[in-house]
């Protein structure tokens, strides 16, 4: 079975007007999104950001955690955090260790987006087939030359009314409609 990973995406994101940035490292991002990944197996967790200043924060927070003792199941979730530059440098450590490319699986929130979008029953049936990618973006959302780049996108996550879920609420939903122990549901 093929190994799936999971990204958070600081670049290219759009701000409240649409423009492309960098976002901000949210701190709790990284040992609560860590915590997620452990629980529903993913290989390595992916911080990645073009602002030396917010790689070196996630650095700390990561190693803050692995190197405390009194907390060994945190230890473990925050082992799988990488951070890196540019998401590339995640997709040819992926490549170089699995030995073939992994699909790219995008998120969005938005609906109506142009692009080639998985099933949850689809998505479930991939895994493990190939290496998996799972991109998630903060700010507000991915830019569109991300989105087009994915091989596939996940379906939006959608509620009644108010939606607007932080992206480690939305990582874990995700990976438990991927992975979680129900999977005759159709999320």
């Amino acid at each position: 079975m093929k190994n799936f990973y999971v990204a958070l995406l600081h670049f290219p994101m759009r701000d409240r007007k649409g423009k492309v940035v960098a976002t901000a490292l949210t701190p709790i991002d990284v040992p609560d999104i860590a915590r997620t990944a452990r629980t529903y197996g993913a290989k390595r967790y992916y911080v990645v950001s073009p602002l030396p200043s917010q790689r070196a924060i996630a650095e700390r927070l990561r190693d803050f955690w692995v190197e405390e003792d009194k907390w060994p199941l945190r230890q473990q979730a925050l082992r799988l955090v990488e951070v890196r530059e540019e998401l590339e440098e995640c997709y040819q450590e992926i490549l170089r260790e699995e030995g073939e490319p992994p699909e790219v699986w995008g998120t969005s929130g938005r609906v109506g987006l142009p692009y080639l979008i998985l099933d949850w029953e689809e998505a479930r049936r991939r895994l493990g087939k190939r290496p998996v990618l799972l991109l998630f973006g903060t700010g507000n959302g991915m830019a569109e030359e991300l989105l087009a780049a994915c091989d596939f996108l996940l379906p939006p996550l959608r509620a009644r009314g108010y939606n607007n879920l932080s992206v480690r609420a939305a990582v874990a939903v995700i990976l438990d409609r991927l992975k979680g122990e129900d999977h005759d549901r159709d999320g």
